[in-house]
């Protein structure tokens, strides 16, 4: 009877000690927390690339009729020997607009491809994007937009990369918003090009440049090689002054001391950059849409509040 007592209480302390080492633990875990991320730290997010079937390193673009694309569609559809690098905002999803944005893609016949304001894309399993990577005849990544900013259908402002080369790798920052993708592409002279593709948040009143410095850390292992910057920057081209106030106007030269050169149309808000690596290959910047459209100017300004950008750049 007393060895059975001696047993309880021993059996009580031993339960008692377990109890408190638990809840001493738990104590010492709330107090410490998840380890703080510096403000403008590189936070990587895992992106697996989405895979849909292409013949690499290019597939048979599906043209539109004739009577959508213009002389100048018709001159540029191939671009032998050459990469073509494509930035395009579809303007908070296009989700009423999918068979013109397709032909516009189609059109322009890109082997890279940015397109920034995706919204929606994501539901039912990525079924947009999904659909749009299959008539193009390309893979993609992804990005869901770190922002709580909503548009119209309460969507996020996600963006997509796709190409038509393989993607040897991919990753997103949720630390750049709305959205940066990285992701590595192989070439047709066995390299490879890191494309990186965003859509910079218009928050510029209330963050100053930090989207744009996150961004230039995030890209600056990558900048002694050859890289390219695809995207809706919200900001003008460097050098730009006339209508932009001071908060945009400071953060383009950020780009620039960080390796990076303007490359396209001045009279937008997208732009593409690229690293002196990459502008040692010959290279040649489509017409502006402005000017010389691939496809007609109505059905740019129908279907879009952004203009495409296009860029070929040759890997001998």
């Amino acid at each position: 009877m007393f060895a059975q007592k001696n047993n309880r209480k021993l059996q009580t302390r031993r339960l008692a000690i377990l109890c408190t080492s638990i809840l001493l633990t738990m104590v010492v875990l709330q107090a410490c927390g998840t380890p703080k991320v510096p403000e403008g730290a590189r936070i990587i997010e895992d992106t697996p690339t989405r895979l849909i079937p292409t013949k690499t390193p290019y597939v048979t673009p599906t043209i539109p009729s004739s009577d959508f694309l213009t002389a100048t569609a018709s001159a540029l559809q191939v671009h032998e020997g050459a990469v073509r690098f494509m930035n395009y905002n579809v303007n908070q999803g296009g989700l009423d607009k999918l068979p013109q944005i397709t032909s516009i893609l189609q059109a322009y016949n890109a082997d890279v491809l940015a397109i920034e304001e995706t919204n929606g894309w994501q539901l039912d399993d990525f079924a947009i994007a999904k659909q749009v990577a299959g008539d193009l005849g390309m893979e993609y990544v992804f990005c869901s937009s770190g922002s709580a900013t909503l548009d119209k259908n309460g969507n996020t402002y996600d963006m997509v990369l796709m190409s038509k080369l393989e993607i040897k790798s991919s990753e997103t920052f949720a630390d750049v918003q709305n959205c940066l993708i990285r992701a590595e592409v192989a070439t047709p002279d066995g390299s490879t090009v890191q494309v990186f593709a965003t859509q910079v948040n218009p928050n510029f009143d209330d963050v100053g440049c930090l989207n744009v410095e996150n961004l230039v850390k995030a890209a600056q292992p990558f900048t002694a090689g050859a890289a390219i910057l695809l995207g809706d920057m919200t900001m003008p081209p460097p050098n730009i002054l006339l209508g932009y106030p001071e908060s945009q106007i400071l953060c383009p030269p950020l780009l620039e001391a960080a390796g990076w050169s303007f490359l396209t149309d001045v009279g937008q808000v997208d732009h593409v950059w690229a690293t002196e690596a990459m502008l040692a290959k010959e290279s040649y910047v489509l017409p502006s849409p402005n000017k010389e459209p691939l496809v007609a100017k109505s059905v740019l300004r129908n279907t879009s509040d952004h203009n495409p950008l296009a860029v070929d750049f040759f890997f001998p």
